[in-house]
């Protein structure tokens, strides 16, 4: 079962404010989008005027990308799709390109809220989006890629994901090149529906360093957060290898799916230490356009936690490691 990455409600972090002239525009935009009439363009005076969203390498695909991603998984779960459009044109807006969703993000309902947003921004080149399948045979995998390539409304997706290798096992049935999801997932690519092919796993991090040793996945999506370096570590295990091979690496689970907050641990800190990372670009959940203001602004800022900040925060978040907090990985 999938549980979100996202940052903890906004009230409980940031300063409310008035919205902005942009944010209402956003707001008429979805409205008239959800309604059949088109979305009126945002004009270039309203942009913010703040330090611009830095940008990285997604390893050798030639890519850049924002270095916040937005994780789509709450994104299905909102009341209205008015509100998930706010939440992806508000990310977009703030200089965020890369877009991570799944046809499991409850029923392709996160795959169909971001396809409405992209009519709503208009510029498709601009960005990165990316999708996973689950299945373990290449005719799932290819019935999923055709259904989040219709959700979406996109003739080609830029990244798709073998999702959830869990074991040694569930590594080799995702790696078999005849049955498994890569066979379609190669197909696919050479037809040019889809440019490029990674893999993702949360449970235990030797068995994700194996599959970028196996296969030459372009990117990889893994945990990693404050509290990841004290049990099973995707830190210290997964990303040297994906470092050293020169692929595209994306974090996730900044919050482990808001348990270090919950247990004091400031979603600032947490969002610092996973962006000092060396990766390519870090997922964050969001499900209002307040979380989204919190995690674009840390990247912006582009400060990371030095060494002295960095061992303390290891040390507040030792006492969490394990489950019920890194609910995801293996016992």
């Amino acid at each position: 079962m999938e549980r979100p990455t996202k940052v903890p409600p906004a009230s409980l972090m940031v300063d409310s404010h008035q919205p902005s002239r942009r944010t209402v525009l956003r707001g008429i935009a979805s409205t008239a989008l959800l309604a059949g009439l088109g979305a009126p363009a945002l004009a270039d005076d309203d942009a913010p005027a703040s330090a611009p969203m830095p940008t990285r390498a997604f390893g050798k695909t030639g890519r850049k990308v924002s270095a916040f991603g937005l994780g789509c998984f709450p994104l299905g779960s909102l009341a209205s799709e008015r509100e998930a459009v706010d939440v992806v044109l508000a990310a977009l807006e703030a200089g965020c390109t890369y877009l991570d969703t799944a046809p499991t993000y409850r029923r392709g309902a996160s795959e169909q809220r971001v396809g409405h947003a992209l009519k709503a921004w208009g510029r498709r080149d601009t960005l990165t989006l990316a999708s996973k399948t689950t299945e373990r045979s290449a005719d799932g995998a290819r019935r999923d890629l055709e259904g989040t390539l219709e959700r979406m409304g996109v003739s080609c997706l830029d990244v798709i994901q073998v999702h959830a290798i869990k074991d040694a096992d569930d590594l080799e049935r995702a790696l078999d090149p005849k049955s498994g999801p890569l066979a379609a997932l190669m197909a696919a690519k050479e037809q040019g529906l889809v440019k490029h092919i990674g893999v993702t796993g949360h449970a235990d991090p030797e068995v994700m360093a194996n599959a970028i040793r196996q296969h030459p996945f372009e990117s990889l999506l893994i945990p990693l957060n404050c509290v990841d370096p004290h049990r099973l570590s995707f830190v210290k295990t997964t990303l040297p290898v994906a470092v050293e091979k020169g692929i595209a690496r994306v974090g996730m689970k900044v919050f482990a799916s808001g348990e270090l907050v919950k247990r004091g641990i400031e979603a600032e800190h947490c969002l610092r230490y996973a962006y000092g990372l060396d990766v390519s670009t870090t997922i964050v959940g969001c499900s209002s356009v307040e979380e989204v203001a919190l995690a674009a602004r840390v990247a912006r800022e582009a400060k990371p936690l030095d060494a002295e900040a960095t061992a303390a925060l290891l040390g507040r978040t030792a006492a969490h490691q394990g489950k019920p907090v890194e609910w995801y990985k293996r016992s």
